[in-house]
């Protein structure tokens, strides 16, 4: 089941990003999910087990090379990771196994946050993540999109089942409209293994 309550409703910053994103849909009549009150909570995960729990990531195209913390939710039933903080989703699926593993940032707290940069992920750009047993797992940009937080909650791109693993990328969209300090739409990157996401040809 969906958080109440999709990530990251970041708090916005009075630095403006210049960047622009790939893809980008901004809802219309715009639609606001509960203002966050706290932060996600720490997760005890294990090491063993089957799958992997990210314990770096890193997108060397844009700049982005973070260590990963393992969270659940917050008091609200949201996804609202504390500043300068990239996280997954104890509530997804581990990557390697078949389901979708959800990893979250926010762009801005209060100045450029760790997922500052993602707008500019590029489809088939690489991803790369350690996990937290050391193997390492590389990924390709398969998809970007700018989504309403509303409709976030029941997309099942994001929070559905899926025969094959998937990593999804997600925090503001800068270019959405600001309601309360928050950005409404979220900017989602989805990613597969290498071996299995489409290349251009060249």
């Amino acid at each position: 089941m969906a958080p109440s309550s999709q990530v990251p409703t970041s708090r916005r910053s009075s630095t403006p990003s210049s960047s622009s994103p790939a893809t980008r849909t901004i809802a219309t009549t715009p639609r606001v999910v509960p203002v966050p009150t706290g932060t996600s909570t720490a997760d005890s995960v294990g090491r063993s087990g089957p799958g992997c729990v990210p314990a770096t990531l890193q997108i060397s195209s844009v700049g982005i090379d973070e260590r990963v913390r393992a969270l659940g939710l917050n008091a609200q039933g949201q996804i609202y990771p504390p500043r300068r903080t990239t996280m997954w989703y104890t509530g997804s699926a581990r990557r390697g196994q078949d389901g979708i593993s959800v990893i979250a940032g926010h762009i801005t707290y209060d100045g450029p946050d760790n997922f500052y940069n993602l707008v500019n992920v590029q489809v088939d750009g690489a991803v790369d993540i350690t996990c937290a047993s050391g193997r390492g797992v590389a990924l390709r940009a398969v998809r970007t999109a700018s989504v309403p937080k509303t409709t976030l909650q029941t997309n099942q791109t994001v929070w559905g089942s899926s025969a094959t693993p998937v990593v999804v990328l997600i925090t503001c969209d800068p270019h959405s409209p600001v309601v309360d300090g928050h950005h409404l739409n979220n900017y989602v990157v989805w990613t597969r293994p290498e071996r299995s996401a489409p290349r251009r040809a060249g």
